[in-house]
């Protein structure tokens, strides 16, 4: 599934499992930038919904916040972003 996010073309590839830590549940979620494949984790709600997806797009569906926030996080920390690419190409 291809989503658009902050200005970059991600593509949900596959989920880890989901596993939880001092009573919070994470999951991993790879994606693809630009042919390039990463992973984070995505917080999971009280609810747990999504510890039984499968599917990325599913779980992206009913935790879209969730995995927003994390999508966010990580552009954020590995300073990858299309804008930028764009303005180091102008240079």
């Amino acid at each position: 599934m291809k989503i658009v996010h902050q200005e970059n073309e991600i593509t949900l590839l596959r989920l880890g499992p989901a596993r939880s830590e001092a009573e919070v549940v994470k999951r991993e979620l790879f994606f693809d930038i630009k042919g390039q494949e990463y992973s984070c984790d995505v917080l999971l709600e009280r609810n747990a919904t999504g510890e039984d997806y499968d599917d990325p797009e599913n779980f992206y569906q009913m935790n879209k916040e969730m995995v927003d926030a994390a999508l966010t996080l990580f552009l954020s920390e590995n300073h990858l972003y299309n804008n930028l690419d764009k303005h180091h190409d102008n240079e």
